[in-house]
């Protein structure tokens, strides 16, 4: 979560991946953001907008050099970006697809 921190990569965005430049929701109001991941492609949404529409390469290697997928599924993280942000969430809701 980043609206107004200094670093260019903000809200929204798969941070190093598919960065969102341009801040899509403001400091404090809620918003909503759907992140909705099948298979390789990612669409992320705030409040609605999508700020992210991501297909992984098929060639992607890891940090290893072996071919890897590595968007489809795994451990996700809540950031507050900086140590003098403070970042609240509610209603947060996950769900495997099938």
């Amino acid at each position: 979560m980043n609206n107004t921190q200094g670093d260019p990569q903000k809200t929204g965005g798969l941070y190093n991946t598919a960065k969102v430049l341009e801040a899509p929701a403001q400091d404090d109001k809620w918003w909503t953001q759907n992140i909705r991941v099948e298979g390789r492609h990612v669409v992320v949404k705030v409040d609605g907008k999508v700020v992210v529409d991501f297909e992984e390469p098929v060639d992607k290697k890891g940090a290893d050099g072996k071919l890897r997928e590595k968007l489809s599924e795994g451990t996700f993280a809540l950031q507050a970006h900086d140590p003098g942000s403070t970042v609240m969430y509610r209603n947060i809701r996950v769900k495997r697809l099938p």
